[in-house]
C-alpha cells in the first residue's frame, strides 16, 4: 500500500511517505510537489495534505491537485484540509476573540497591537498563506481535476488509513476537512 503525505514540515506519519521541498524538514523526498512528481500514473492508494495547499498560489495549487489526480489510484483517496477563509473572515468581521486565542495559543508569534486586525495580516504574512480557500473555491478548483469531494469530520474517516492523522483540531484551528476521490 502506498501512502504519500505532501508538504510534511517534518511531522512523521508512520508508514507514509513524507514529501517536503525543505530538506531541513527531513522528508523522505526532497521535490516541488507542483510540478511533476517522481511517482508513476496511479501508484497511490492514500495522499495526505494539512496546511500545504494555502502555502500555494492558485495555479500552483492547480497544479498540485493535477499532479495528485495522476498519481492516485482509481479507488484511492486524498485527505485535505486547509485553513477555511469563510470562518477566518468571520471570526474577524464579528470581532471574536477566539482569533485572538487561537494565534496566541497556536502561532505564538507575539503581536505588537494584539488585534484583530493584527491577527489577519499576520497570519498571512507569517503562516505563508498565498491563497486561501472558503468550501466553493476549493470544489471549484477540485472538481474539474477529475476528484469528488466530501466534507468529513477532524480525525474521522471511513478509512482506517486517514483516521487521527489530522494535527490541527476543530477548537483550536480554522480547517477545512476534506476526503477527494477521483472519478
Amino acid at each position: 500500500m502506498v501512502k504519500i503525505s505532501f508538504g510534511s514540515g517534518g511531522v512523521v506519519l508512520p508508514g507514509w511517505i513524507h514529501v517536503d521541498i525543505d530538506p531541513a524538514c527531513k522528508p523522505d523526498m526532497v521535490f516541488d510537489a507542483t510540478k511533476t512528481m517522481p511517482f508513476d500514473d496511479g501508484v497511490a492508494d492514500f495522499l495526505h495534505s494539512e496546511d500545504f495547499l494555502d502555502q500555494l498560489s492558485l495555479e500552483e495549487g492547480e497544479a498540485f491537485i493535477s499532479e495528485c489526480r495522476r498519481i492516485i489510484k482509481p479507488d484511492g483517496v486524498m485527505r485535505l484540509l486547509t485553513v477555511d477563509l469563510r470562518r477566518l473572515v468571520n471570526l474577524y468581521v464579528q470581532g471574536n476573540p477566539e482569533l485572538l486565542k487561537m494565534w496566541e495559543e497556536g502561532v505564538g508569534i507575539p503581536l505588537r497591537t494584539r488585534t484583530l486586525g493584527e491577527v489577519l495580516n499576520e497570519g498571512m504574512r507569517q503562516c505563508g498563506h498565498r491563497f486561501v480557500y472558503d468550501e466553493e473555491t476549493l470544489r471549484a478548483m477540485i472538481e474539474p481535476r477529475g476528484f469528488r469531494v466530501k466534507t468529513v469530520m477532524c480525525n474521522e474517516s471511513e478509512h482506517p488509513e486517514l483516521r487521527g492523522l489530522d494535527l490541527r483540531q476543530v477548537d483550536s484551528a480554522l480547517s477545512m476537512y476534506f476526503e477527494c476521490t477521483p472519478y
